[in-house]
C-alpha cells in the first residue's frame, strides 16, 4: 500500500463516519478512481470532488522557479479516460458522491462551492506548481478542521534542484505563515518527499478533543505501512491497532 493510499485510509480512521474528500489535479484519474472504489466498497458515506482543467498546468507564479517538466500545458489529460476508469469500477458522476469540476482553479474554486462543503476529511494536493497550490489553499483553508488529512504528492521532488524554494512546499510555507491559527503534524515522509500531514489545531479547536487521539493516529499510520494486502477489512485492522494501543 503506497503512501497516498495510506493517507486516504488514515483520514477514514480519524473520521469513521466519512466526509468530503478533495483531489486537486485529477490527471488520468488513477488516484480519483481508487478513492471512488474505496467509497463504494468501504466508506459509503464519503464523497469526493476532483478538480482539473484537462488542459495541463497553468502559468506558474511570476518570478517563481519551476522545473522544465512543469511548463504550462504539461500533464494535459482527457476527462473521458477518467470517466472510463470510473465506469469500470461501477462508479458514475451521476452518483452525488462523485463529482468532477472542470477548469482552472482561479475560475472553479468559488465561495459558493466552498459553502456546500462542511465535513472535509481529506485533501490530495497533486498540482506541482506554486500558483495552483496557493489557489487551492485559499479555498480549503476555511474548511480545515482538526483531523483533516493533507497528502502532498510533489513536495520538493528530489529530481528537481531549484536554486530556491518552489512549487507546493513554497506555497505551503507562504500560506501557513499567514495562517498560524492552523497547526499540523507531519505523520510520514517517503524517500521522494511525498508526505502526509494531519491538521492538529484550528484556532481554539484541537484534535485533543477528538477520538482517536494523535497517539492512535500515529499508531494507525504505522500499522498501515505494514499492510500489503489491500483486501484486509477495516474491522480487523481496527482490532490490530487497538490491541497495539492496549499493550502500551
Amino acid at each position: 500500500m503506497n503512501i497516498f493510499k495510506r493517507s486516504f485510509h488514515l483520514s477514514h480512521f480519524i473520521f469513521p463516519t466519512g466526509g468530503t474528500c478533495l483531489e486537486f489535479g485529477v490527471f488520468k484519474g488513477a488516484t480519483y478512481a481508487y478513492q471512488a472504489e474505496q467509497i463504494l466498497k468501504k466508506y459509503n458515506n464519503s464523497s469526493i470532488i476532483g478538480f482539473d482543467s484537462w488542459l495541463g498546468l497553468p502559468d506558474e507564479t511570476q518570478g517563481i522557479w519551476a522545473p522544465k517538466r512543469h511548463e504550462p500545458g504539461n500533464y494535459c489529460a482527457d476527462k473521458d479516460e477518467v470517466l472510463l476508469k470510473l465506469s469500470r469500477i461501477g462508479a458514475s458522476t451521476n452518483d452525488h458522491r462523485f463529482k468532477l469540476v472542470d477548469g482552472f482553479f482561479e475560475k472553479t474554486l468559488t465561495d459558493d462551492l466552498r459553502k456546500t462543503i462542511n465535513d472535509l476529511i481529506f485533501v490530495n494536493v497533486d498540482v506541482d506548481i506554486h500558483r495552483s497550490t496557493i489557489e487551492l489553499l485559499q479555498f480549503v483553508g476555511p474548511l480545515l478542521r482538526p483531523g483533516t488529512v493533507i497528502y502532498w504528492d510533489d513536495w520538493k521532488d528530489p529530481r528537481d534542484e531549484g536554486p530556491e524554494a518552489w512549487g507546493e512546499h513554497l506555497a505551503w510555507e507562504e500560506w501557513h505563515s499567514k495562517n498560524t491559527h492552523i497547526e499540523v503534524e507531519t505523520i510520514e515522509v517517503n524517500p521522494v518527499n511525498q508526505r502526509i500531514m494531519v491538521v492538529t489545531k484550528v484556532g481554539k479547536n484541537s484534535i485533543s478533543t477528538l477520538k482517536p487521539s494523535m497517539y492512535d493516529i500515529r499508531s494507525w499510520a504505522m500499522q498501515l505501512t505494514e499492510i500489503k494486502n489491500e483486501s484486509v477489512e477495516k474491522p480487523s485492522i481496527y482490532n490490530l491497532i487497538r490491541d497495539k494501543i492496549m499493550m502500551r
